[in-house]
């Protein structure tokens, strides 16, 4: 789809090769009529617009569609949890809310809670113009899958005690995070993880994440060995997350806890990011032998974060020391890492970069003004 193409071609200079394969769409205007549900929709009535909708279930609606059909969903509130399993295009007009309050995870998914959208092992989906509350889990989880768009919606109120996230591509690649508003979720706006199967070649580009308490603005994270690799954070507003002292949260972290783990070659790019709990670009690979080579910080502009402070809790052979002051990027590593951070603008905190542990680093013209001390090594 041409988002991809565009989002991409925006920053072709950083942009990893695989990344770049992004330049195919998700699924195209079906040439069938569109399936339309409204909250008072019948079955005998002619199903042309949303006063005339069969459908009062997107479920229901979504079952009829055809493979590489188009569900509109008009406005109104539905109580559910909406499943995608096929190539289809999942449309909420103006006023389409999904309450997903009280739904329970789909079956074999490994997650403590229900959410408002589940796109599941299939490709070719766009899942646009929703707003999603009130959900366990996560607002929009995308499962095992490829070539997704979820773009222009509102995700609000999901997650429950620190989990559970606006937007989550979890086992899924070559997909597009666009336009998105993600606030007020437990755990934070925007997670690209494989708890699910390899993740990569994802784009998270042109979103608002802001006051998610629990997590970061957005999330790259290892958290089996499969691997997170060669995703693009770009052009996003990142504000006023992970400020809960229990569970603190960066603009965005790039981290892993899982021995043997590859979290690599992900880029950071462009983005505007102050006010949250950690640094507003964290890296953290707290263990040796953990592989986050090729990891890039470029071009963002980074005001006051780190308002909460970074315990870091980096594993032998480091010495942990934590980062209590204010802090534009931190890279803490326990294994032998190098990142590149380059062209960033960082103000009006005590440390610029810091950096801490087993990390080569190269800096390359990034601007300071207002800052204390603007690279320290630990």
């Amino acid at each position: 789809m041409r988002r991809f193409v565009m989002a991409m071609a925006a920053s072709v200079a950083v942009l990893t090769p695989g990344v770049m394969a992004l330049g195919t769409g998700a699924a195209s205007a079906s040439p069938t009529r569109a399936i339309y549900v409204s909250p008072h929709g019948k079955p005998f009535k002619s199903g042309r617009s949303c006063l005339t909708a069969r459908y009062s279930s997107i479920n229901k609606a979504i079952r009829a569609a055809p493979p590489g059909g188009t569900v509109i969903v008009c406005r109104g509130t539905y109580f559910t949890q909406a499943v995608v399993a096929k190539p289809l295009r999942l449309i909420g007009l103006a006023g389409a809310v999904i309450n997903a309050k009280g739904q329970k995870p789909l079956p074999g998914l490994p997650v403590p809670g229900g959410s408002g959208v589940v796109v599941i092992a299939t490709r070719h989906v766009l899942v646009r113009g929703f707003v999603v509350v009130n959900a366990k889990f996560d607002g929009i989880l995308v499962a095992r899958s490829a070539f997704v768009e979820v773009s222009h919606n509102i995700l609000a109120n999901n997650g429950d005690n620190n989990s559970g996230v606006g937007v989550d591509f979890n086992g899924t690649s070559f997909s597009l995070a666009d336009h998105n508003l993600a606030k007020f979720n437990s755990g934070g706006g925007f997670l690209v993880a494989d708890d699910l199967g390899r993740t990569g070649h994802d784009a998270i580009v042109w979103n608002e994440a802001t006051r998610n308490p629990g997590g970061c603005g957005v999330i790259i994270a290892g958290h089996s060995t499969a691997g997170v690799t060669s995703n693009l954070v770009a052009h996003n507003l990142l504000t006023y997350n992970g400020t809960s002292k229990k569970s603190p949260g960066a603009g965005v972290v790039i981290a892993t806890e899982v021995p043997r783990e590859t979290v690599a070659d992900n880029t950071v790019l462009d983005n505007v990011i102050y006010g949250n709990g950690l640094a507003g670009v964290t890296i953290h690979a707290h263990l040796r032998n953990q592989h986050m080579n090729g990891n890039q910080i470029v071009g963002n502009d980074i005001g006051t974060n780190n308002t909460v402070g970074d315990p870091i809790d980096l594993g032998p052979p480091v010495i942990n020391k934590p980062d209590l002051r204010t802090t534009g990027i931190l890279v803490g590593s326990s294994s032998r890492i190098k990142v590149l951070i380059s062209h960033n603008y960082i103000h009006d905190n005590f440390y610029g970069i810091f950096i801490e542990g087993r990390v080569h680093a190269t800096l390359i013209k990034n601007r300071f003004r207002r800052v204390v001390v603007p690279v320290r090594f630990v």
